[in-house]
């Protein structure tokens, strides 16, 4: 009869408990529907491309890096809300989404995949197997690596439908042929499974006397809901000419579009080939506030490029950690490319 009063009260303790998980879970369902800010959540913005600048190099030469950078990124809408957690997702994940952002990461790559009209017979390159084949062969490689954002760098057309073939569809491509054939090049990857679009832009640079898209997107992480901007470039080669002067045009261009971008107040990523070692890292750290993957440190007036380094890079605004770089050079690298792939895990907290 003395045990009756006390299995009522665990009895009582118990409910109270079940009764505060599920409240908090309401309550991170209420917030989430209402918004950080406001009284109702916009639906996600759709994906929504942005033409490139309609100009030349001539007249891109007269305008200001700001001009070009807020003109192309002006309609890119606003950032969408973090989602609700998946069902999959335990109410101890869902309760920790009241106190803020569910942290998450995964690895981000940059890729030269070497074009494949340098690779065909009498090409500068002609030693390396054809594109389609080495497109093949990279497939696998990305695989190795973990990878699910990819920026690539001189793809043509034939290794562009080569890659996608052999990624069997998984992966989303922008701009791939979407905005001529000036943008397959720099076309950037990611994995659907893990990322969906909420925008799709560009900001053009000059390139090789002419100009070029560089490609922008926004995307929304699926597990949680939040976004990540990538920027994917690729500026002049060093070549007899020079192109030291369209280079650094194309850097004060790039560096203005991760301060625009940066307003949005999530990470932004510049990936890619920029055909310069220790100057791209002093200037985008100097004049963007971007941190390398594989280190480095500028403060003071003083900058120390991280070695070894190459003319591609991976930066990532302070928001963000970087981990676990590699710069690979082996020998599954050196059949497909003339360059190093770079590879980070990211982490957002």
């Amino acid at each position: 009869m003395s045990d009756g009063p006390r299995l009522s009260q665990e009895r009582l303790s118990v409910l109270a408990t079940v009764g505060g998980v599920v409240a908090i879970v309401l309550v991170v369902v209420a917030a989430n529907l209402i918004g950080r800010g406001g009284s109702e959540t916009p639906a996600p913005q759709a994906a929504t491309p942005s033409a490139p600048l309609s100009t030349g190099a001539a007249e891109l030469a007269t305008m200001s890096p700001e001009e070009i950078a807020s003109k192309a990124l002006q309609d890119r809408g606003k950032i969408a809300p973090q989602s609700i957690p998946s069902g999959a997702k335990s109410l101890a994940a869902a309760a920790e989404g009241l106190a803020g952002d569910l942290p998450y990461s995964f690895v981000i790559t940059t890729f030269n995949i070497l074009g494949s009209q340098h690779t065909a017979p009498g090409g500068p390159a002609a030693e390396f197997a054809p594109g389609r084949i080495r497109t093949e062969w990279a497939a696998p490689l990305l695989a190795s690596y973990g990878s699910s954002v990819v920026g690539l760098q001189e793809l043509q057309g034939d290794q562009l439908s080569g890659l996608d073939r052999a990624l069997g569809g998984a992966w989303e491509f922008w701009p791939g042929a979407a905005l001529g054939g000036q943008g397959i090049p720099q076309s950037l990857m990611w994995k659907s499974s893990v990322w969906s679009p909420t925008f799709k832009g560009s900001i053009t640079v000059p390139f090789m006397g002419k100009t070029r898209p560089q490609p922008v997107v926004r995307l929304q992480h699926a597990e949680t809901g939040r976004e990540i901007y990538v920027l994917n470039i690729h500026n002049s080669p060093r070549d007899a000419q020079g192109r030291e002067g369209e280079r650094d045009k194309a850097m004060a261009i790039e560096a203005e579009a991760v301060r625009e971008l940066r307003k949005d107040g999530i990470p932004v990523f510049l990936i890619g080939d920029f055909n310069e070692h220790e100057e791209a890292f002093c200037y985008f750290s100097a004049n963007a506030g971007m941190i390398a993957a594989n280190g480095g440190s500028s403060s003071g007036g003083s900058c120390r490029a991280p070695r070894p380094n190459r003319v591609d890079w991976i930066f990532g605004t302070p928001d963000i950690s970087f981990s676990g770089f590699r710069l690979d050079e082996g020998p599954e690298v050196r059949r497909i490319t003339d360059h190093a792939v770079l590879t980070s895990t990211v982490s957002v907290p």
